[in-house]
């Protein structure tokens, strides 16, 4: 099994802009933090729309460059997504600074349920960021005008 995480920017992070703020009351009032846990990510979105997630095993990663996934060299632990003009990146601190003590919350316990068929999952809206499980499991966030989408893949010959 090879986990991947695939970050976007550039033309494609635009295309999954959002346009219209979303604001939901998960576990915080608007103007705070909200705190929830999906797909192995404990993740935080504050306020002011920035997003963190604290992977709970590394995985590796790429950024998308035009067509190209390029890889990063090492795993990582965490990703943010908390300036407009930097694409989603790794995190570089020590610990799991978006996890509560004791752990989050369960994404499905607040959120909005979202798509249907194999797309069908729950979604957190939230100072203009959302988070959602999706296709097949599938976990990514949007915020700022960059995305992190996480996805596991079977491969075989």
């Amino acid at each position: 099994m090879k986990r991947s995480l695939a970050y976007g920017m550039g033309v494609v992070a635009a295309a999954a802009t959002l346009s219209t703020a979303f604001a939901g009351a998960a576990n915080a009032t608007p103007i705070g933090t909200v705190y929830f846990s999906a797909q192995g990510f404990n993740c935080s979105i504050t306020g002011d729309g920035t997003v963190g997630c604290d992977l709970t095993s590394p995985a590796r990663f790429s950024f998308l460059f035009g067509q190209t996934y390029v890889p990063l060299p090492f795993p990582v632990r965490e990703v943010l997504i908390d300036v407009p003009w930097a694409p989603a990146h790794p995190g570089l601190g020590i610990g799991t600074p978006h996890a509560r003590p004791g752990g989050n919350p369960d994404i499905s316990t607040f959120g909005t349920t979202t798509g249907s068929g194999a797309t069908r999952g729950p979604a957190v809206f939230h100072a203009g960021a959302v988070c959602r499980v999706g296709f097949h499991g599938s976990f990514g966030c949007t915020s700022k005008g960059h995305h992190f989408d996480f996805y596991e893949t079977l491969t075989g010959s």
